[in-house]
């Protein structure tokens, strides 16, 4: 029996935002504006050394462990949409980016790039205590993050970026992984730290 039209129009918007939220996760962003980072503050092939251990550090490992621990049964699943765990995740996700910070200060590493990684830190660490209580959208942090502290990077050319928080907040909702409060809660993190990581580069 064919379902009916409106049914697999619902069905069909549901694909569509379960894919947004995957091919903008959180690590798919920061991973991708840290390399950007690292190329437009440092000469090749320096470059990539350092956007290599930037992204193996802030995102790769930690990625890795929580698709680990998925499966294992530890995690609900790798966006850790149950907010209890994300306290000890968030945790060592914090510990391997201290790490790599280290190296890449033994690697002299520009101060954009370093700025872009500290205040990925910052960003853990708002979510780590927001979520003791309340389920913050990481998804629409990171977003408005990479988005502006992009444009800080290269300009008003890059304001377009704008538009993906936005599409990244609906596929929260639509998923009804987040409320909508949840995730404008998410922008303004995300537009305190990549505020601030844009009055660093312009600073710079």
């Amino acid at each position: 029996m064919t379902a009916p039209s409106s049914m697999r129009r619902l069905q069909g918007t549901d694909r569509l935002a379960a894919a947004v939220s995957e091919v903008f996760a959180p690590a798919v962003l920061v991973s991708l504006f840290l390399v950007v980072a690292a190329f437009y503050a440092a000469p090749w092939p320096g470059s990539l050394l350092l956007a290599a251990v930037a992204v193996c550090f802030t995102t790769a490992l930690p990625l890795l462990g929580v698709i680990a621990l998925v499966r294992r049964g530890r995690l609900v699943d790798h966006h850790i949409s149950d907010r209890r765990q994300r306290g000890p995740v968030l945790a060592a996700t914090l510990g391997s980016i201290g790490a790599g910070l280290a190296l890449l200060i033994l690697l002299d590493a520009p101060p954009v790039l370093l700025g872009a990684v500290l205040c990925t830190v910052a960003g853990v660490v708002l979510v780590l205590v927001v979520n003791l209580w309340w389920k913050l959208s990481a998804h629409s942090a990171v977003a408005v993050f990479v988005a502006v502290g992009t444009v800080g990077l290269f300009g008003p050319w890059a304001s377009p970026l704008l538009l993906v928080p936005a599409v990244v907040g609906w596929s929260r909702v639509r998923l009804r992984a987040h409320t909508p409060a949840q995730v404008v809660a998410g922008y303004a993190v995300g537009a305190v730290i990549g505020g601030a990581f844009a009055r660093l580069v312009a600073g710079g």
